[in-house]
């Protein structure tokens, strides 16, 4: 006798539906435990700007130094000093001119500012004069005075341009000072228009 076929049995298939769910539930499983680790200490976290609630008592702290020490002699206090600063180098004076350069036509003045600065506690006279050159020929020597301290202190020298002196010429000047043994020499160039 002849037994008769048997079916084989095919294993259980599990849909893609039921596959997809059990993936998004595993998932949020996961979630919510994170979540329940990490929520009560985002909860107690206080906005910025606002106190946070204390309860119960504070333990008090206590403070251990690194090491002992025991304290030093003290070391007495100078009084800040009030005087001016003592001068470094050696006494001198400085000369500005404005302007170095210029230009006026011929009967015109034109005021140059000299300003005497001392420097280092300066304080002797300072003789100037000026020597005006044009073309190699034309040559000119002004005495500006003595100057006397107290210093800082400003000069100004008109210079009057000769009606004699042709337009487009331009004259170079020099500025020597003396005093205390010191000579400074300042340039200065003037164009007629």
């Amino acid at each position: 006798m002849e037994t008769p076929p048997v079916a084989e049995e095919s294993p259980p298939t599990v849909s893609p539906d039921r596959r997809k769910w059990a993936t998004i539930a595993f998932v949020l499983v996961i979630a919510g435990i994170a979540a329940a680790a990490l929520l009560p200490p985002l909860l107690t976290t206080t906005p910025a700007g606002q106190a946070n609630p204390i309860s119960g008592t504070i333990p008090q702290a206590t403070i251990t130094p690194p090491f002992n020490r025991t304290p030093g002699p003290t070391l007495p206090v100078s009084p800040v000093a009030t005087s001016s600063p003592t001068p470094s180098g050696p006494p001198g004076f400085t000369v500005t001119i404005v302007p170095t350069e210029a230009s006026g036509a011929r009967g015109e003045t034109v005021v140059y500012h000299m300003t005497i600065e001392a420097q280092n506690g300066f304080s002797e006279n300072i003789s100037m004069q000026l020597e005006a050159t044009a073309l190699f020929v034309i040559k000119k020597t002004v005495d500006l005075g003595v100057q006397q301290p107290p210093y800082p202190k400003t000069i100004d020298y008109p210079f009057f341009i000769p009606a004699d002196w042709p337009p487009g010429i331009t004259i170079d000047g020099v500025v020597r000072s003396t005093g205390g043994g010191i000579t400074s020499e300042d340039r200065l160039s003037l164009t007629v228009r």
